[in-house]
């Protein structure tokens, strides 16, 4: 533990602080307790201290520190006001834990759901491969011992669909892995919202889904036009087909000092949360995780989205609930940086 007064100087400092810094207290007391953070994080922790001296507010934020071994350690600082009882605010108390094991230990887990993940991918991408080159394989055997001249054209259209269905799988792999960031061919957002919009009427034209459309003017914001219409078009196929039985399609578009907002929404089954936090996973099935047992989201359509999207520095999050619908909101800055390779 470490103590300040409402200068932000050190009156206290215990012996576990010793440990954890490799700092004896009579070489403490007095100086300002953010030199006990790296440089590049002071600024952060004269925040934290004014925040619990001016406002009386609790912060927390960590840091690497080196124990009196000089080993580096991962820390956690908690600081709190502390009054006086007469009211007056007098201080600040940092209290700091060693969260070291536990960084460690939430790695090991992030890395074990990463492998878990890929091993789900990896067999579902092998499923989709065995049916396609199991269906050439048996047609051109069978082709082979046939001496139709128009079975053998047959059975080479369907070679050709088949091939081309394993192009586009492979195509899909590589936006998923690459941020789909390969079309040098610029557009603006909005005009690329209003091109889904169009899109979108003529294939809902005979439906049952009612087509609710806000689109606001929005900042001007250069994007790769047929990446960013392949993230809007795989949200509106999630949205309709979630909506099997028909119900209502929103888009709209919104902005703010940071962010421009473009929001598919519509009144499907909805999604529960388990399936919330594992959405963007490539070949992800909701099978049996939502209220009407339809099925979304087999392939790569969202993980393609979530790779676009991170490349140019954007976001997506879904909001849902069972039985009440679902809505996925594109976030890209205004003030966007030039797309990482």
């Amino acid at each position: 533990m470490v103590a300040a007064n409402a200068d932000g100087r050190i009156i206290g400092w215990n012996h576990a602080a010793y440990r954890m810094f490799g700092a004896r207290a009579e070489d403490m007391l007095g100086t300002e307790w953010w030199d006990i953070v790296p440089q590049e994080q002071r600024e952060q922790a004269r925040k934290a201290g004014a925040n619990a001296l001016t406002h009386g507010e609790t912060t927390e934020f960590t840091f690497e520190a080196r124990d009196h071994h000089g080993v580096s350690r991962r820390v956690a600082a908690i600081i709190t006001p502390v009054d006086a009882p007469s009211g007056d605010r007098i201080g600040a108390l940092a209290v700091i834990r060693d969260i070291s094991n536990r960084v460690v230990l939430e790695r090991r887990l992030a890395q074990q759901s990463k492998m878990a993940a890929l091993g789900e991918m990896a067999g579902a991408l092998s499923h989709h491969f065995n049916n396609i080159l199991g269906g050439v394989v048996t047609s051109v055997d069978f082709a082979l011992a046939s001496k139709d001249p128009a079975l053998v054209l047959r059975v080479l259209e369907k070679t050709a669909q088949a091939l081309t269905r394993a192009t586009g799988l492979v195509d899909n792999l590589l936006a998923f892995a690459e941020g789909g960031y390969r079309d040098a061919n610029l557009g603006e957002l909005g005009e690329v919202v209003i091109d889904l919009v169009r899109r979108t009427e003529e294939r809902l034209r005979d439906s049952n889904i009612r087509f609710d459309v806000d689109v606001k003017p929005i900042p001007i914001i250069e994007v790769p036009r047929a990446a960013m219409l392949t993230v809007l078009s795989n949200l509106v196929d999630n949205a309709v087909e979630a909506m099997p039985g028909g119900g209502v399609l929103r888009i709209s578009t919104d902005f703010n000092d940071q962010n421009v907002m473009v929001r598919v929404g519509d009144t499907g089954c909805g999604l529960d949360e388990e399936t919330v936090t594992r959405i963007f996973e490539p070949f992800y099935s909701t099978k049996d995780r939502i209220a009407s047992g339809h099925s979304l989201n087999r392939g790569l359509g969202l993980a393609v989205a979530h790779g676009i999207l991170k490349v140019l520095h954007g976001s997506i999050h879904v909001m849902s609930a069972v039985g009440e619908g679902t809505e996925f909101e594109v976030r890209l800055p205004v003030a966007r940086p030039v797309p990482s390779a």
